[in-house]
């Protein structure tokens, strides 16, 4: 990562409230990773490992005890809580921009508030609300009635659909669609019945949707998305779902409708929550973890069907061994045969040797 920010070690240190170490006149125009080995970029470092990976004479931010003679950089106990403020120095926020770009098209009684951004091909339908600060980067649908808060980013290719409500200080990556009809069919004797979705989408504040996202419109009632939740790129929730607070959902997973997930979860990437299930407050869900009955507060669990993440382990190396462990059975199998022919024909020989006398 090489930006146009120049800055010296010693300042960068002062602004991040870092210890100096070695030659504070060096200049760094971005942050890198060990193995990248640039003399103009503060290299990262987690552990030992990394640590070989970094030149003596590269600066690096790291822990105070990787910092051998003539090594210069940053010190700092916990390196990675540093890492978000360190990024920021290096990605300063861009010119706010504002107003309706001229290929926008934006009904005539929707509300857009003079310091919001309507990027171009935009289209806003009537009742639309776009709230100050907020930014429709290019190419947004925002449908009827949709409610973007302030100082939201809507990334191109999101679609909104009708009723959609979305926070104050959220990010929509490119291509998410929020607010489309929940999978809902009867069967009939002439085939499916579509149920009509008549819900909406509510999406509370500092929440992050990731790129290709899918989230359904309720059938009855709203689907929610709790305050401070990230949510990755791929992942589909059902409608009816309700997210709690500061939950954290990982990439190609799939929560099925009218589930609930409480506060502070974290769902791995690729799991699977079946619907009308409660995940409780705190709960891991391992990756590919297949979710079937509620989970309690807390819970760390992971497999399929999920379960205890010590049992789901113990389950896997030992189906891990199954080969040898069918082979131990046909052996003994086997040798129990031979004993049993060993003792039938023992017991022959007995009856014919009575026989005979």
């Amino acid at each position: 990562m090489r930006t146009d920010v120049e800055i010296r070690l010693s300042d960068l240190a002062e602004k991040l409230n870092l210890k100096l170490v070695g030659d504070g006149d060096i200049l760094v125009r971005g942050v890198g990773a060990p193995e990248e080995g640039r003399a103009d970029v503060l290299h990262v470092i987690w552990d030992e490992k990394s640590l070989k990976l970094a030149g003596m004479d590269v600066p690096i931010l790291g822990r105070p005890e990787f910092f051998s003679e003539g090594r210069s950089g940053l010190a700092s106990g916990d390196p990675r809580g540093t890492l978000p403020s360190l990024l920021a120095v290096f990605d300063p926020p861009r010119p706010a921009l504002r107003g309706v770009h001229p290929s926008a098209v934006v009904a005539a009684d929707a509300r857009v508030a003079d310091d919001a951004r309507v990027g171009p091909c935009c289209v806003v339908e009537p009742g639309a609300v776009i709230e100050a600060g907020a930014c429709l980067v290019a190419d947004v649908y925002v449908g009827h009635d949709v409610r973007v808060g302030e100082r939201t980013v809507v990334e191109p290719h999101v679609a909104l659909m009708r009723g959609t409500c979305v926070g104050a200080d959220c990010i929509l990556h490119a291509g998410c669609v929020l607010g489309c009809d929940g999978f809902g069919f009867l069967r009939s004797e002439t085939g499916l019945v579509k149920i009509p979705q008549v819900g909406d989408v509510v999406v509370e504040d500092d929440v992050e949707i990731g790129a290709g996202t899918t989230i359904d419109r309720g059938t009855v009632g709203d689907t929610v998305i709790g305050c401070g939740t990230k949510i990755d790129n791929h992942v589909q929730i059902g409608h009816n779902v309700k997210i709690g607070r500061h939950c954290i959902i990982c990439s190609m997973s799939g929560v099925a409708g009218s589930s609930v997930v409480e506060d502070w979860v974290t769902i791995s990437a690729q799991v699977g929550v079946t619907d009308h299930v409660r995940i409780g407050r705190g709960a891991l869900l391992g990756g590919r973890a297949g979710v079937t009955n509620d989970v309690p507060e807390g819970a760390v669990l992971s497999g399929f069907p999920a379960r205890p993440h010590k049992e789901a382990r113990r389950a896997l190396v030992l189906s891990a061994r199954l080969p040898e462990l069918y082979e131990r059975v046909r052996q003994l199998e086997r040798a129990t045969e031979r004993k049993e022919n060993t003792k039938e024909n023992t017991k022959e020989k007995e009856r014919q040797c009575s026989g005979e006398s």
